[in-house]
């Protein structure tokens, strides 16, 4: 076919011939593209939903231990607080030992000056 040439009924019918079947290939092999995209996407569909299945339960395991943690940690509170209140005690009887050690050696003392005291009138009346 000449291009400067008109076109003849011949030519334009050859010519819309060869684009229907341009056509009819491009609609087949789009459709085989799509049914290629569809059967792509149910594979990864099915393999993304077996990572999420896995990522959801590592996030239950997850939140398992967290609560675990936590009864641990209520325990230890539970612990040390108790730790606290026996470490009280036992500071308040030392206070109270070393009060009375105070109180008791100046007790000492005084009865050392009574003794010396008697000690020297008895010595004078001998």
């Amino acid at each position: 076919m000449d291009i400067n040439a008109p076109a003849t009924k011949k030519d334009i019918l050859e010519l819309r011939t060869e684009t229907k079947k341009d056509i009819l290939e491009l609609r087949t092999e789009t459709k085989k593209d799509i049914k290629n995209l569809r059967s792509e996407l149910k594979t990864e569909s099915k393999s993304i939903r077996g990572e999420i299945l896995r990522v959801e339960e590592k996030v239950e395991n997850l939140e398992e231990d967290m609560q675990e943690l936590k009864t641990d940690n209520k325990k230890l509170d539970v612990k040390l607080d108790k730790l606290q209140n026996t470490l009280d005690k036992f500071v308040g009887i030392v206070d109270d030992l070393r009060d009375e050690n105070t109180v008791g050696a100046h007790h000492a003392r005084e009865l050392q000056v009574r003794v010396d005291d008697h000690e020297k009138r008895l010595r004078q009346l001998e």
